[in-house]
């Protein structure tokens, strides 16, 4: 080592046994059909599983939530988060369960593979969420976040937009033009070099942390946080043994005071693998992954009961 650089011998030739072509993605948000109801355009995503995920917007937002669209006039409840709150693959996820539950408008803004910069960018979806009486917020997508190494797009927060110039001083072997998403780019940083990876996983965990805060300040109501996953939530990160970057109670820490109550769900059952037959043959590796049936029923009732004093 010299001039000071963090350990690693990079060897280019060792990433050659990741194969990332593999690695797919569905942040795009794109309808696949329209169809014209009494004059009105309606945008349907409707694939596999018979299920209509119904996209629509709220307060001009430019990002695309899973419908139908609910109604803002009374007291409501907003859901924010990623996958585990839109509920790709299921017909009813948690938050269509917890409005059955309390009797309540629950309006489900979860946007697949984002973190909070998507709200944080976005004005429309900022100002639903800020004005729910209630509002839960999940702990996903810390890796999607832009921050002092790289960029993120401000909707889709999975694709990677660029290396800052710190980054790639850092990691000079490394060639970023042939990285478009965040989970790549960090598998390919921690495969060269684990111990270098650890300073951009931390600078990562910081900028979440602080974007969180900041969003959680913006809610006039009552903010609950949920961890929804099939393991529990760590304590500390333990960098070197892994490329991921994820939640932790040191972490959130510093929100205890800003937040009614931290709720976690870790189901027994995460998904059942019949639960993936009807799935397009193309997207069963994702599906795999992400919460079943009886992981949102769990979810919906321990939401539902936690929540529902806030709402009195």
């Amino acid at each position: 080592m010299t001039g000071g650089q963090v350990g690693c011998k990079a060897d280019r030739g060792d990433l050659a046994i990741f194969n990332f072509s593999v690695l797919v993605t569905e942040s795009s948000q794109v309808p696949l059909w329209v169809k014209k109801r009494g004059g009105r355009m309606q945008i349907s995503s409707a694939r596999g599983l018979g299920i209509d995920y119904a996209p629509c917007h709220y307060n001009d937002s430019r990002l695309w939530f899973r419908g139908p669209c609910r109604p803002l006039r009374s007291h409501y409840v907003a859901c924010l988060g990623g996958c585990g709150v839109y509920g790709r693959y299921i017909l009813r996820p948690w938050p269509e369960l917890v409005a059955a539950q309390i009797d309540s408008t629950v309006v489900n803004l979860g946007v697949e593979n984002s973190c909070v910069d998507a709200y944080l960018n976005d004005a429309g979806a900022l100002s639903t969420a800020a004005s729910a009486k209630v509002v839960v917020i999940e702990l996903s997508g810390v890796h999607n976040t832009s921050n002092r190494f790289y960029a993120t797009h401000p909707r889709r927060n999975d694709r990677f937009l660029k290396a800052s110039p710190a980054l790639v001083s850092l990691f000079p072997e490394m060639d970023f033009t042939e990285v478009h998403f965040t989970r790549h780019l960090l598998t390919r940083l921690y495969a060269i070099c684990p111990e270098r990876f650890c300073i951009v996983a931390k600078e990562v965990e910081t900028a979440w942390q602080a974007r969180l805060r900041s969003l959680v300040a913006k809610m006039n109501g009552d903010v609950f946080l949920i961890w929804f996953a099939p393991a529990p939530l760590e304590d500390n990160a333990a960098r070197l043994e892994s490329d991921e970057v994820k939640p932790t109670r040191k972490l959130l820490s510093s929100l205890v005071p800003q937040i009614q109550r931290l709720i976690e769900v870790v189901p027994e059952t995460w998904r059942n693998i019949d639960e993936c037959l009807d799935v397009p043959p193309l997207e069963v590796g994702r599906a795999v992954h992400l919460p079943g049936v009886l992981a949102h029923k769990r979810a919906g009732e321990a939401v539902s009961s936690v929540i529902l004093s806030s709402l009195e």
